[in-house]
C-alpha cells in the first residue's frame, strides 16, 4: 500500500471544518433550489463553500451550471469574486445572477 503524503501546508484545520458546519447549514437551508437532482448536493456544496471561503479567490470559473445552485453558492462564499459560469445549455437555470458572466460554449472556445 502506498503512503499518503501531504504536499504544502493546509490552510485550515479539522476543527475549523467541524466548526463551520453550523454556518453552512444556515446557508444551506436558504438555498434557492430544493430539487437539484443532477447538480450539487450538500457534501459537494459544503466542500466548495468551505474551500472558497478559505482561499478567497478573485476569480472563480464554474464549469457546469445546471440549475444554478452552484452559482448561488459561489456568490455566497466569495461575494467579491468575479464568477465565470460555463454550460453548453443555460436554458435549465433556475437561479440566474446579474453578477455572473455566463458562457454557453465549450471551455476551449472561450477567448480568455
Amino acid at each position: 500500500m502506498q503512503e499518503i503524503k501531504q504536499i504544502g501546508e493546509l490552510k485550515w484545520t479539522y476543527d475549523e471544518i467541524r466548526e463551520s458546519t453550523s454556518e453552512f447549514l444556515e446557508l444551506y437551508h436558504r438555498k434557492p433550489i430544493h430539487d437539484n437532482n443532477g447538480g450539487m448536493k450538500s457534501p459537494h456544496m459544503f466542500a466548495t463553500w468551505f474551500i472558497l471561503k478559505k482561499i478567497k479567490p478573485k476569480n472563480v470559473i464554474e464549469s457546469g451550471v445546471w440549475k444554478g445552485q452552484g452559482t448561488w453558492l459561489i456568490e455566497k462564499a466569495v461575494p467579491e469574486a468575479n464568477i465565470f459560469s460555463i454550460d453548453l445549455n443555460l436554458s435549465i437555470r433556475e437561479y440566474v445572477s446579474d453578477k455572473v458572466q455566463y458562457f454557453d460554449k465549450d471551455f476551449s472556445e472561450i477567448d480568455w
